[in-house]
């Protein structure tokens, strides 16, 4: 821009305030004198750092992707103090410059590096020859993941030209200052990260604890403000103060704050291939609240003790008595109960551990948890999730008489991140926004979380939409992959080495709990179960789709499909998988399924419960479902297998073969076999399938480990 000053017109500028004006020539004179600043000594020979590469000098894609990435960000430090329209008017112009250039750049290396026909075509190879290699340069070309991250740059600055990526912002807008991070005390800085999770070692190295420093660096600051209260239990529910009516009128306003802190330890629980899990979960919520509570004041307490001790004349009685108002006032109202709206925040931490961690968990021994910041060592299977998210939600009591119902509704909404531990040196991690809804409802005697005997229901359903990617550790771009997600959150978008797979993850995860029971203040008895829904679609960057639908019983059962979508669009059968778990199996049972899948073991007996896994392809089901059509034609008739076609028959609930006879895709006869209504049913069917076709084995797979 000329004919101006620092980069505004004069027309502009002569429209500007006076210290608008001034603030201009200030950041003028700043930089002139910085300009007229005589230069520094150059270092000595030995210890002069190399010029940065310049994208046109690079010799490889790699080269040109951290070259185009150094360059430097549009200049702002000359704009202090300028009023915003003026701040932009100059800014904007340069932030376009920067992204054209990053795309002018990108678009060079790729025309570059890019393999030239002519090059193959003159370079003395027959015609085939020469085109066959030509077509493998190209391939390898277009597979090379910098070569992915030169186009994915250009598609960037071309889509948004006025906007500088935030990967390379780094903006700490949303993060905690990391100067005043590494000023916490290490006790402290320790605290916090347990709080998070994350126990440092005994007597860690350097690089574990400026890793932890690191990590608490990229929490947010109001999360970070609850990790870091030295010595703040997550046990317990205590009210911080607050403000009501007086305690004489029945129907009371009352505010407050209160903070609440969960710890949690499921039962063991049997996965597919026999994987034992525990989940372990625990969280910090602190809240505000406001509501309304009805119910019984010391004047109504002190007129029933009075009238117990006949301290009341029966004609006073019958005057209170005889008053709607001085009845409500005095005798009190016929229920009792509140109504609570509250608002606040959370943070939590999930994670699924070992039996083994679970066991140290139990007694209290914290090292029983996940480290991410040591995710080498952490069992395969086992994961971390971390959450802080915002709330807001309402809570209800009535009471009447002996009758309590009670209920509560929460929302939370944030975000969250974590790691999980696959086979061998891969790690997959995650982060990503996360809603959540609750909702608790009891009915019973008594009052529900002091004495009372009742029926609870307790019930979640969560989205998280993450981004996801898979790294292995055993390399150092791996190593250094990790290490930025750790420090900033950032999951690789793409793959270059040492990121296996990334892409986007959706994942619905529903649980639902009913219990009867039994609470006497901290002791509590309780018969029920608990049923869980997860279905994960993991989007990757090449096109292609996995998705893995999971759902166990309150009784144990647990089925679980794969399947994946090619880049067509088109699901791929062959690589589909079937898998039912029967947990603590009925060993009688287990003889009859066994007998199924190998008569050859008619007689095998089993002492003592099963775990039980039955596998299948596409294929074997629906030759499942041709197997039960012709046991049950030939045991029930033609006639009757017609009817049931026809639905002028209904199957029998008890008779899974007919279930099975009529279901026309793998999915409906996987529905009827992942059934719990038929679980005791199955084995007995099946195997009379068997003798009466012959002997032969029903399609699929049987595993069998001793629950014991």
């Amino acid at each position: 821009m000329s004919g101006g000053i620092g980069g505004v017109s004069w027309q502009t500028f002569n429209r500007l305030p006076p210290e608008d004006q001034q603030a201009i020539r200030d950041s003028v004179a700043r930089q002139e004198a910085a300009q007229n600043e005589p230069a520094a000594p150059a270092s000595a020979p030995g210890a002069e750092t190399p010029p940065a590469l310049k994208p046109a000098e690079a010799k490889t894609p790699e080269q040109a992707v951290a070259s185009i990435n150094g360059l430097p960000l549009p200049k702002t430090d000359d704009l202090n103090g300028m009023p915003s329209p003026v701040y932009q008017s100059v800014y904007q112009p340069r932030v376009t410059q920067f992204t054209t250039t990053r795309r002018e750049e990108a678009q060079a290396a790729l025309d570059r590096f890019e393999p030239k026909w002519e090059d193959y075509r003159d370079s003395g190879l027959n015609g085939a020859t020469a085109s066959y290699e030509y077509g493998e340069a190209r391939d390898a070309f277009n597979d090379n993941p910098y070569v992915k991250e030169l186009k994915r740059i250009v598609g960037e600055a071309t889509d948004k030209p006025t906007e500088v990526p935030a990967y390379l912002r780094n903006d700490p807008s949303t993060k905690t200052n990391p100067e005043a991070v590494t000023n916490l005390p290490i006790d402290t800085a320790r605290t916090a990260l347990k709080n998070f999770g994350v126990e440092l070692p005994p007597n860690p190295t350097p690089q574990q604890i400026a890793a932890g420093y690191e990590l608490l660096g990229a929490m947010p600051q109001d999360l970070l403000a609850y990790a870091i209260n030295p010595g703040t239990q997550v046990t317990y529910n205590a009210p911080l103060g607050g403000i009501g009516t007086p305690s004489f009128i029945p129907v009371r306003a009352e505010a407050g704050f209160s903070f609440e802190g969960k710890v949690e330890l499921s039962d063991v629980q049997t996965g597919v291939d026999f994987q034992e899990t525990q989940q372990f979960k625990t969280s910090v919520q602190l809240q505000s609240e406001a509501g309304v509570d009805v119910g019984k004041t010391p004047l109504n307490k002190l007129y029933r003790a009075a009238t117990l001790l006949r301290q009341v004349s029966p004609e006073a009685k019958e005057l209170i008595e005889g008053s709607p108002l001085l009845k409500n006032v005095v005798k009190g109202l016929p229920i009792s109960g509140h109504y609570t709206e509250f608002e606040g925040t959370r943070l939590s931490y999930e994670a699924t551990v070992t039996t083994q961690q679970g066991t140290k968990l139990a007694g209290g021994d914290m090292s029983g948890m996940p480290n991410p910041l040591d995710p080498l060592n952490m069992p395969t299977g086992t994961s971390v999730l971390m959450r802080g998210q915002d709330l807001q939600g309402s809570d209800f009591a009535v009471n009447y008489k002996a009758f309590t119902l009670a209920g509560n509704h929460t929302e939370l909404d944030g975000a969250g991140f974590g790691v999980r531990k696959l086979e061998g040196s891969v790690v997959e991690v995650y982060a990503g926004p996360i809603q959540t809804v609750e909702n608790a409802t009891f009915f019973g005697l008594g009052r529900a979380g002091t004495a009372a005997i009742g029926l609870s229901v307790d019930t979640s359903m969560e989205n998280r939409s993450l981004s996801t990617a898979r790294i292995d550790l055993a390399t150092p771009e791996g190593q250094q992959a990790y290490q930025n997600f750790m420090n900033g959150g950032r999951v690789p978008d793409w793959n270059p080495p040492g990121v296996q797979r990334s892409g986007t993850s959706e994942v619905l995860n529903a649980e639902h709990a009913t219990r009867l029971g039994i609470d006497l203040g901290p002791l509590s008895w309780q018969a029920g179960g608990n049923s869980q829904l997860t279905i994960t679609r993991n989007v990757w960057q090449d096109g292609t789709i996995d998705q893995q639908n999971t759902y166990t019983s309150a009784d144990g059962m647990t089925s679980d499909v794969q399947f994946q979508v090619g880049r067509d669009g088109k699901p791929i059968d062959s690589k589909t998988e079937w898998k039912i778990v029967l947990s603590d199996f009925n060993p009688i049972l287990t003889s009859y399924l066994n007998a199924a899948y190998r008569p050859d073991q008619v007689n095998k007996d089993f002492d003592g419960e099963q775990h039980v896994q039955l596998e299948f392809t596409s294929a074997e089901l629906m030759e499942l479902r041709d197997r039960s059509r012709a046991h049950v034609g030939s045991v029930g008739g033609k006639e009757h297998l017609a009817d049931l076609d026809s639905g002028r028959v209904t199957p029998w609930n008890t008779n899974v073969a007919e279930h099975l006879a009529v279901a026309k895709t793998p999915d409906e006869v996987f529905a009827v076999l992942s059934n719990d209504f038929h679980t005791s049913q199955i084995p007995e069917d099946l195997l009379a399938m068997v003798f009466e076709q012959g002997n032969r084995a029903v399609p699929g797979t049987i595993r069998l480990k001793d629950a014991g």
